[in-house]
């Protein structure tokens, strides 16, 4: 199994920007995880019927040395660890870490279901991955997902943030 990883960050709780990079951070100080390449980050759209603020989201693209779910695990730790509180399904947060792809793996054991089962739906998911990697292939689906983006609802904003960088490697 092709084992790029691909992880969806997000946030519209307090310092968005500064949420995402401490997650960052945390992923990529783990001797686990090797970071291969940060997306630019995107001011999107909630997707859902609860009013909030928009997001800041990203992804990242890891190599990942362990299980799926340990991966899962991981990422929920950091979640926990900066403060998030799982009132409201699709409600606000402060921080969203979702494995959207596991290589071309596809994974359906509780807990874990990859590909993420709206990545193909959801624009700020899209739109990062492809940024990363312009060929990426629903692993399922079996279709570009840069292919899946004209079927999405217009409604789904995801704007380029201009004046946020890359982070340096000493950011990290």
């Amino acid at each position: 199994m092709d084992k790029k990883v691909f992880i969806g960050i997000g946030s519209n709780i307090g310092h968005s920007y500064k949420n995402c990079m401490t997650a960052i951070k945390r992923i990529s100080s783990d001797n686990r995880a090797g970071l291969k390449s940060i997306s630019s980050f995107y001011s999107t759209s909630p997707v859902s019927d609860i009013k909030q603020d928009d997001f800041i989201n990203c992804a990242v693209e890891i190599d990942w040395q362990g299980t799926p779910v340990e991966l899962l695990g991981f990422l929920g730790d950091i979640e926990s660890s900066m403060g998030r509180i799982r009132e409201e399904v699709n409600g606000p947060r402060i921080i969203d870490l979702d494995i959207l792809m596991y290589g071309d793996g596809v994974i359906e054991e509780e807990p874990l279901t990859v590909p993420h089962k709206e990545l193909h739906r959801r624009r700020f998911a899209i739109v990062p991955c492809i940024e990363i990697d312009p060929d990426l292939i629903h692993p399922v689906l079996k279709k570009p997902l840069r292919g899946f983006l004209s079927e999405i609802p217009a409604d789904q904003h995801v704007t380029k943030l201009e004046g946020i960088g890359f982070p340096d490697e000493d950011d990290l």
